[in-house]
C-alpha cells in the first residue's frame, strides 16, 4: 500500500512538472524574445501573437506589423469538425424572388433563406450536434421566445416547449404566415416575406391574442438565426455605444447572463430598469453604461454574415446576444426582444416594493429585417456599411455639408447660485465676452468655429427652463446676443444656442409640475434627480421632471421658434432629444416612447426650416436625417464581461453624412488615448469654455466643468488644431470605407479618396507597411501630412 502510494505521488510530481514546463521555458527564453522581437514580422491574423510581440518588446524597439496579412475580419475559411451535425429541416419552398429562396421547417415553424446564385444558406434554426438534448434542440429550433406574466412573476416559454402549443403555416403571396397558439392562451404570428436583400419578419398586431390569464410581456423572433459555435470564426455584433464584438471561443470564462440592452437606453418614466436598492425615497443608479443609438444588430461566421435592422417597434424593443455556455447551448446568437409591456415597482404605505406591469399592451406592428452578406462583406465593416445604405436609400439621410475643418466650441454663460439669504446670478461667460474668445482664437490659427452658447436664457443654465426667453439680461440681454451672433457671421463663425426643452430644474417658474412634468406608473409626478458620481444614489436636493413631449412642443419650442429667428443665430442645440428617450404614462395623456420620437423629430425640422440647423448629443438613430450635427458622439462601449473588441460602427455608418464631435478636450479622462480614439473613429475635437476662472461655480449646480477657463486651453487646442488639420479636412465629408484592427494596439482606419490614419495606443512604436507610427501618436497616410 505505500509503494503504491509513492508511486502516485511520484506520478502527481511528473504531471506538475510537466505542466510547468512551458512556463519554464518560457522565462529562460525570454531575453532572446526581446532581442528579435524588433526584427519579426508578425502575422495580424493573430492578435494574441501580437499582444506577445508587444508585450515582450523593449519601449525603444518598433513593433514590426505585416498590415497585408489577414486580420481575421472576413473570417471566409470554415473550420472543419467531425462531430456528426443535426440535418437542414427547413426544406418546404414556400416563396422565391431574383436573388433568394425561402425555405420552411413544416415541423417548427422556422424557416431557411437560401442565395441562389452561391448556394449559401442563412438558418433560423441551427445545425447542432446530434447529442444536443432533445429540450435544448427544441428550444433552438423555436422561430420564437416568449415571455409572459400571470401576475407578479416573468415567465419564459418558447412555441415548441409544451405539447399543448400548436400553429398553422398559411402560404403567402410575400413568403408565409406562421399563426402560433400557445398553451397559455396567447396567440401570435410571424410573416416571413423575402427582400432584395435578405429576410423580413413582421409580427402583426391584429394577430395577438390574450384569451386567458396570461399577459404577453415580449416576443423575440427567430432568436438562433445565424447562429455560431465556438469552433466557427467570427463575432456577435452588437450596437452599444460605438459599437462591440464578441468574438466565437471554443473555451471561455463561465457566463451566467448574455447581453441585453434596451435600444435607445432606459425609459426614465420606469425606476425599476436602470436603478438598484429602490425604496419609496431612495434609489440607486446602475452603474454607467453606453446607451444602443442603433437599432441595428448581427454576426458573422465562416464567411457568412446578417445584419439584423429593427425597422418597427424599436422603440420598445432590446438587443440581446447569447455567447455559447448559457443554458448549456454551445452557440453564439443575437436577436431583438419585442416589448409588450413593461414593469416597475410602486409603493403603497408600508408595503414596501410592489412589481406591477402595465396593464395595456404597447401597440403596433413589429419587424425585424435581416440584411445577408457574404465574403468580404461578412464582417462588421461590412455590417455597418449595409446600415449606411438603409440609412440613405430608405431612411432619406442626405449628407449635410461640411466645410472645411470645424472645432466645436461650448460657451456657459451663467447660472443662479442659491446664497444663505437669496440668490447671486453667477457670469462665466457674457456675450460681449463671447467675442473676445472668437478674437482670441482667431489669432491661434482656428477660425473655421462652430460657437455654442448655453446658460443664456433668463436665470441661465438652470433657470426658467423650458422657457428660454427673454435672453439673460446679466449676460447683455437681446441687444448684446443679437450683436454677437452678426459678430460671428462676419469672423465666419456658426453660432448654436442650446436649449433645453426636456428636463427642467424643480425651481423652474417656466413650467408647472402637475400640468407639464410627465407620471410613472403610480400615476405620480415622475422625479428624474441628480446622482452622487461616485455611490450613485439620488440628491433629492437636485431635482428635475420630464416634460411631457407633445405638450412641450407645442407649448414652448413652437412658440420660440421667431425669437431664435429674430436673434440671427444659425442653429440650435437641443439637449437631451438626441441621448434620452422616455415615456408618458399619465393616463390624461398617454405617450409611448415613439410618439416622443416623433413629438422631437417634428420639432427639429420645425426649427430646422425657421431657424437653420440643429444639433443633439449622442445621436440616437430617429435623429439622423433631421440634425446639422451631432456632438459627443458614442467612440466606445460599456465593455461588459462578455465583450471582446470595441469597433467603430456608428462611425462606419454616419461618417460623411452627419458631421459628429468627440467630448470636449478640457474634460478628457485619458487625454492621450481619448485624442487617439477621436482620431481613429473621425471625430472633430471639442472644448467647453468659460471666460472667467472655473472657480466661479464652486457651490452651484454645475460640477462638470473642472477646468474650463479659456486662456488656460486655447494652447492645448491650437497645437492639436494645427496637427490635425490636413487630416480632418482630408476626410470631411467622406465615407469610412475600411477599420481594422492590425494588433491589439494599432488599428487602421481608411476613408474614401484613400486617406488612412493608423493609431498606436502601444507603448512601443510600430511598422506598418514600412511606415512608422510612433508609440501613443498617429500616422496618416495618402491624405493629409
Amino acid at each position: 500500500m505505500f509503494k503504491q502510494r509513492k508511486w502516485l505521488i511520484a506520478a502527481a510530481m511528473l504531471i506538475i512538472v510537466g505542466g510547468l514546463y512551458p512556463y519554464l521555458g518560457l522565462a529562460e527564453g525570454e531575453s532572446q524574445g526581446e532581442e528579435t522581437a524588433a526584427t519579426a514580422v508578425v502575422d495580424t491574423a493573430d492578435s494574441e501573437a501580437v499582444a506577445d510581440a508587444v508585450e515582450t518588446d523593449s519601449a525603444s524597439e518598433p513593433v514590426v506589423i505585416d498590415a497585408a496579412a489577414d486580420t481575421g475580419s472576413t473570417d471566409s475559411e470554415a473550420v472543419q469538425t467531425e462531430v456528426p451535425l443535426t440535418a437542414v429541416t427547413a426544406t418546404t419552398k414556400v416563396s422565391e424572388n431574383d436573388k433568394y429562396e425561402l425555405y420552411i421547417d413544416e415541423k417548427t415553424g422556422n424557416v431557411r433563406v437560401v442565395e441562389k446564385s452561391t448556394q449559401q444558406q442563412w438558418l433560423g434554426s441551427p445545425q447542432v450536434p446530434k447529442t444536443t438534448m432533445p429540450n435544448n434542440k427544441k428550444f433552438m429550433d423555436s422561430p420564437a421566445h416568449v415571455k409572459y406574466t400571470l401576475g407578479a412573476d416573468t415567465t419564459s416559454t418558447y412555441t415548441l416547449k409544451e405539447k399543448e402549443n400548436k400553429f398553422e403555416i398559411e402560404k403567402t403571396d410575400y413568403g408565409a404566415k406562421v399563426t402560433f397558439h400557445l398553451k397559455e392562451e396567447i396567440s401570435f404570428a410571424l410573416e416571413y416575406r423575402l427582400t432584395n436583400d435578405g429576410l423580413e419578419v413582421t409580427i402583426p398586431d391584429d394577430a395577438i391574442k390574450e384569451e386567458g390569464q396570461a399577459k404577453l410581456l415580449s416576443i423575440e423572433p427567430l432568436p438562433f438565426w445565424n447562429a455560431a459555435s465556438g469552433d466557427e470564426k467570427g463575432a456577435l455584433f452588437v450596437p452599444d455605444g460605438s459599437g462591440a464584438l464578441i468574438t466565437y471561443k471554443k473555451e471561455h470564462a463561465q457566463f451566467f447572463a448574455g447581453y441585453s440592452q434596451t435600444i435607445y437606453g432606459d425609459d426614465d418614466a420606469y425606476v425599476a430598469a436602470s436603478h438598484t436598492d429602490i425604496d419609496s425615497e431612495w434609489e440607486r443608479a446602475l452603474p454607467f453604461k453606453e446607451k444602443i443609438a442603433l437599432p441595428v444588430f448581427g454576426n458573422y461566421r465562416n464567411g457568412i454574415g446578417s445584419l439584423g435592422i429593427v425597422t418597427q417597434g424599436q422603440y420598445d424593443a432590446k438587443i440581446n446576444a447569447t455567447p455559447s455556455g448559457i443554458r448549456a447551448i454551445p452557440m453564439y446568437r443575437t436577436s431583438t426582444e419585442f416589448i409588450y409591456r413593461k414593469q416597475d415597482v410602486i409603493f403603497i404605505g408600508t408595503s414596501g416594493q410592489i412589481p406591477f406591469f402595465q396593464g395595456d399592451r404597447i401597440p403596433g406592428d413589429r419587424k425585424v429585417r435581416f440584411v445577408t452578406l457574404e465574403g468580404q462583406d461578412a464582417n462588421y465593416v461590412g455590417l455597418a456599411k449595409a446600415y449606411r445604405n438603409y440609412l440613405t436609400t430608405e431612411q432619406n439621410v442626405q449628407q449635410v455639408e461640411q466645410d472645411g475643418y470645424p472645432i466645436s466650441i461650448k460657451l456657459f454663460g451663467g447660472l443662479i447660485r442659491d446664497d444663505l439669504i437669496g440668490s447671486t446670478f453667477i457670469k462665466m461667460t457674457t456675450f460681449e465676452q463671447a467675442k473676445t474668445i472668437i478674437d482670441a482664437y482667431a489669432s491661434k490659427g482656428m477660425t473655421n468655429l462652430e460657437l455654442t452658447f448655453e446658460g443664456w436664457s433668463d436665470e441661465g443654465m438652470y433657470g426658467d427652463q423650458p422657457d428660454h426667453f427673454p435672453v439673460e439680461k446679466s449676460l447683455g440681454g437681446s441687444k448684446d446676443l443679437k450683436e454677437l451672433a452678426a459678430y460671428a457671421k462676419q469672423k465666419g463663425v456658426k453660432l448654436y444656442l442650446q436649449a433645453n426643452y426636456a428636463r427642467a430644474y424643480s425651481e423652474s417658474d417656466g413650467m408647472s409640475k402637475s400640468k407639464d412634468a410627465i407620471r410613472g406608473m403610480d400615476k405620480q409626478v415622475k422625479e428624474d434627480p441628480n446622482y452622487y458620481i461616485s455611490e450613485r444614489w439620488n440628491k433629492d436636493y437636485e431635482m428635475f421632471y420630464l416634460m411631457k413631449p407633445e405638450r412641450v412642443v407645442d407649448k414652448h419650442v413652437m412658440k420660440e421658434l421667431d425669437n431664435y429667428a429674430d436673434l440671427g443665430v444659425d442653429g440650435v442645440q437641443l439637449s437631451y432629444w438626441g441621448d434620452m428617450l422616455y415615456s408618458d404614462l399619465d393616463p390624461r395623456t398617454l405617450t409611448q416612447r415613439e410618439q416622443t420620437a416623433s413629438a422631437w423629430v417634428s420639432a427639429l425640422d420645425a426649427i430646422r426650416g425657421k431657424v437653420g440647423s440643429t444639433g443633439v448629443d449622442y445621436g440616437f438613430a430617429y435623429t439622423l436625417g433631421h440634425v446639422n450635427r451631432i456632438e459627443n458622439v458614442p467612440l466606445d462601449s460599456s465593455h461588459f464581461i462578455m465583450m471582446d473588441e470595441t469597433v467603430p460602427f456608428y462611425q462606419i455608418a454616419v461618417h460623411g453624412l452627419v458631421p459628429y464631435s468627440a467630448s470636449p478636450i478640457n474634460l478628457r479622462d485619458d487625454a492621450e488615448v481619448e485624442k487617439l480614439r477621436a482620431l481613429e473613429y473621425g471625430a472633430l475635437p471639442s472644448l467647453e469654455l468659460t471666460y472667467e476662472e472655473t472657480s466661479k461655480l464652486q457651490r452651484t449646480l454645475e460640477t462638470r466643468l473642472l477646468s474650463s477657463q479659456y486662456t488656460s486651453w486655447i494652447d492645448k487646442a491650437a497645437s492639436e488644431y494645427k496637427e490635425s488639420a490636413s487630416y480632418y479636412e482630408s476626410i470631411a465629408g467622406k465615407a469610412i470605407t475600411n477599420h481594422e484592427k492590425l494588433s491589439s494596439d494599432v488599428s487602421r482606419t481608411t476613408y474614401e479618396g484613400g486617406t488612412q490614419i493608423i493609431v498606436n495606443y502601444g507603448d512601443a512604436d510600430a511598422i506598418v507597411d514600412g511606415v512608422s507610427v510612433p508609440a501613443l501618436g498617429y500616422t496618416v497616410r495618402n491624405g493629409g501630412q
